[in-house]
């Protein structure tokens, strides 16, 4: 029998913790921020790559230090979790790729050289407009998320904590909640847009940006935390 989790119960519910764990939240929000200004500085330049490692284990001790499993780091489960999630990135890679292919599909079915080279110059034109390709983009992304990363996202989860990462096992245990999924990934992405819009019409900078950005991500965590207690441990 397909289960539904309580997204109103669930949303509420991480944040009575991130309230109540108000030590907890400043915490992890101080060194997620490090590391996304980390990110900002070194865009670009080879000092990323270690910089990712790091948010990606800290990433990881999050959920082992909610989960109440210790030690928080700890090696073996750390690794295991690598495999679900480069089935992750791989996903949303070739989702990503296939998006920017579609448009150009047309260009090869060869219908007739007028409706080409008409094709053609509307792909230019559109091309030209880089927030409309960012905006398409984004909708785009949104509407799979929950089946490239979302849902996911809970197989990585567990690996972190020592259990099966297998992406099958949580596609099927979430069957049927694509669209509480999405409401989760709505409300990220507007939370986010907001902030961006306010920061940057009162002329803040990105390093402002992710001080509030990273309060979001552990807000998310918890979220994503709860979800996986549902479908996997104990109910709400």
């Amino acid at each position: 029998m397909m289960e539904k989790f309580p997204l109103k119960l669930i949303l509420q519910s991480a944040g009575r913790y991130c309230i109540e764990n108000y030590k907890v939240t400043l915490g992890f929000g101080l060194v997620f921020y490090i590391l996304l200004a980390l990110m900002v500085w070194s865009w670009q330049s080879i000092w990323l790559w270690p910089i990712l490692a790091l948010f990606y284990v800290i990433w990881g001790v999050f959920f082992r230090y909610y989960f109440n499993r210790y030690p928080s780091m700890s090696l073996k489960p750390l690794f295991n979790s690598l495999l679900p999630a480069v089935k992750i990135v791989l996903l949303i890679v070739v989702i990503a790729t296939l998006f920017f292919m579609m448009p150009t599909m047309l260009l090869f079915v060869n219908i007739s050289p007028e409706f080409n080279a008409g094709y053609a110059k509307f792909m230019q034109a559109d091309m030209d407009n880089y927030d409309l390709q960012v905006m398409a983009a984004n909708i785009l992304f949104l509407i799979v998320s929950p089946i490239v990363a979302y849902r996911p996202f809970l197989a990585w989860i567990s690996a972190i904590l020592g259990r099966s990462g297998s992406l099958r096992q949580a596609w099927s245990k979430t069957t049927g909640n694509y669209g509480r999924f999405l409401a989760i990934a709505v409300i990220t992405e507007l939370s986010l847009m907001i902030l961006r819009r306010m920061i940057f019409y009162f002329n803040g900078n990105d390093y402002i940006t992710v001080a509030f950005a990273a309060v979001i991500l552990v807000y998310f965590n918890v979220v994503a935390a709860q979800v996986y207690k549902f479908f996997f441990l104990d109910k709400i």
